[in-house]
């Protein structure tokens, strides 16, 4: 299963799993809201990403995939959250998005 394929659905499930609780997120936490649609997907989307995830680490060392993973995850929500609820994009933003690019680039070198 040593492929980068897997490798990507697993950041997409996660971060899809991300955008669909926000999407099902309310202000109160009621029994009705928990079972709403989004809300199922994205625990179903985390259930999904989890199982790929475990897969993964006996491929892959931790030490690498861990960080390749949680980088483009962030990476990927932040594209959504512009996209999706016209949440702002700023200079701080995007140099964060370049410094942990840069990171994984250094991280990926060593292994």
């Amino acid at each position: 299963m040593k492929s980068l394929f897997w490798v990507g659905l697993t950041v997409l499930c996660n971060a899809g799993a991300q955008v669909a609780l926000k999407l099902g997120a309310t202000t109160e936490l009621r029994l009705q809201s928990l079972f709403s649609w989004p809300v199922l997907c994205g625990v179903g989307l985390y259930g999904v990403a989890f199982l790929l995830t475990l897969r993964i680490y006996a491929d892959y060392p931790l030490s690498l995939i861990s960080p390749l993973m949680a980088g483009a995850i962030f990476l990927v929500v932040n594209v959504a959250a512009v996209l999706l609820f016209a949440e702002s994009f700023t200079l701080d933003k995007l140099g964060g998005m370049i410094l942990i690019v840069l990171g994984i680039a250094l991280l990926s070198r060593s292994a």
